[in-house]
């Protein structure tokens, strides 16, 4: 049986009284009266001693009660920081500190090299294999308010986790031109909200980037939103993530739900911006994750379609979503705290989602493997039964199309819009209708009022 003491947790053997008279089903009675609290009352497995529970209170003078509850806070900010220091290998050397991500987990599966990658993998591997891919999102629950003596916040580990350092990043923020321009795609909330804003409080919510094929934080991406998801608030993000350890990959595929807008003049804002970096010969390739680009226009389908990126995958990319569950459940506690404190309790939890992924990435990977031989081998039977029955002709020339807008890209992919002819729009419908309002069965008048009905109906 498990025994909570004041002192600990410790493991001990428990039997049964088996004496003549007793009853098995009083086990909780015998357990609380060697003061014993049992968990449950039907086998129970672990137990509380009577001092664990006792409240450690004085109801007739609780001003005799020594508060220690500050020390306590204080010594367990100081015990975590050190701790982390520790096991990122900075605990015994002096002359060395963290750098920007320098306590923080990364995905041991991403390619990045020096790190998981052979010597020659530029022979080994093509660019399409070795592409790096992320997915950017928002989280407005996230949010922080406005501190009333920020002069007094210290931090231990500013910029060493997954958020950024606060001081460069505001610096940006100045430096940056604040953009006006709204989607010329569907009505997105994150670009046409950008300008919103709420005066109690720091921040809006948060932006990350991850990678998109197993869900980590990229260590020094996470950025504060200051009114809306502004351009020059994902920049940041998005292009600590694309210089952490991605030394000589060429290639990288950014998953973004506005992508289609974002990529537009992503290259002109970070040649005009001194704090962003980015390597001259890196191609990024813009996406759309396969639930958000169904909000958007036709255009941006083939455009902007995982399906048509070599080495893009076969998964949804909405992975960033799932990761902001356990968030929300703690950004309300967040949101009054100290912009330190804040800054560090969100580095704890990404550092430990990333650590879940590590630690089931094993596991995780071979069911993904299997599951995904045996979905080719489904595709390539149902492929070579469908070709064998098409014009080898056509077969030949629609092969030679997708080589062709697979490297072109951009308009080139438009091969892939469904041609058919426009559905007709309800004025059109009315239009046509109204040259006959007399209807077959004779009721005269029948089209205004089944129109009004309808804008009846729309206005509710």
């Amino acid at each position: 049986m498990t025994i909570v003491h004041t002192d600990g947790i410790f493991s001990h053997e428990v039997s049964v009284c088996n004496c003549p008279g007793s009853d098995s089903s009083d086990w909780d009675l015998d357990l609380l009266r060697q003061r014993l609290f049992p968990a449950s009352i039907s086998k129970p497995k672990t137990a509380f001693t009577f001092d664990k529970l006792k409240r450690f209170t004085n109801n007739a003078f609780p001003e005799r009660i020594p508060d220690r509850y500050r020390e306590l806070m204080r010594v367990s900010w100081l015990w975590r920081d050190l701790k982390h220091r520790k096991w990122f290998c900075f605990g015994h050397d002096m002359e060395q500190d963290p750098g920007d991500g320098g306590l923080a987990l990364f995905c041991p599966a991403c390619p990045q090299p020096g790190l998981n990658l052979p010597a020659d993998w530029k022979v080994l591997y093509d660019r399409d294999t070795i592409m790096r891919q992320y997915v950017v999102d928002g989280n407005f629950t996230a949010q922080h308010m406005k501190m009333n003596k920020p002069e007094l916040d210290v931090a231990l580990s500013d910029g060493k986790g997954y958020m950024v350092p606060e001081v460069p990043y505001q610096s940006h923020l100045k430096q940056s031109l604040d953009s006006k321009e709204r989607s010329t795609c569907s009505n997105h909330r994150a670009i046409n909200a950008a300008n919103i804003n709420k005066s109690n409080l720091q921040s809006t919510g948060i932006g990350a980037t991850a990678c998109a094929q197993h869900g980590c934080f990229v260590p020094n991406s996470v950025v504060d939103f200051q009114k809306g998801e502004r351009y020059m608030n994902t920049d940041y993000s998005i292009c600590n993530a694309l210089g952490y350890h991605s030394e000589s990959i060429t290639k990288a595929l950014v998953i973004y739900d506005v992508g289609c807008q974002w990529s537009i003049n992503f290259r002109s804002r970070v040649k005009n911006s001194p704090s962003l970096l980015l390597p001259p010969t890196l191609e990024i390739v813009p996406a759309v994750g396969k639930f958000h680009l169904a909000a958007h226009k036709l255009s941006c389908f083939p455009r902007y379609s995982l399906n048509f990126i070599k080495g893009a995958g076969h998964l949804d990319r909405e992975i960033l979503e799932t990761l902001w569950a356990p968030f929300n459940k703690i950004s309300p506690t967040a949101r009054s705290m100290t912009q330190a404190h804040r800054q560090e309790v969100y580095d704890d939890h990404m550092r430990d989602s990333n650590w879940k992924k590590l630690v089931g990435m094993v596991p995780s990977l071979l069911k993904k493997y299997k599951n995904s031989n045996k979905c080719l081998e489904e595709m390539n039977q149902a492929y070579e039964q469908l070709t064998t029955v098409l014009d080898p002709d056509k077969v030949a020339q629609w092969e030679s199309d997708a080589l062709r807008a697979e490297a072109d890209r951009g308009e080139a992919l438009d091969i892939y819009v469904l041609k058919g002819d426009k559905a007709p729009t309800f004025h059109e419908v009315w239009l046509q209708l109204t040259k006959n309002p007399k209807s077959p069965s004779g009721n005269v008048g029948s089209v205004a009022w089944l129109a009004e009905g309808i804008s009846i109906e729309d206005s509710q």
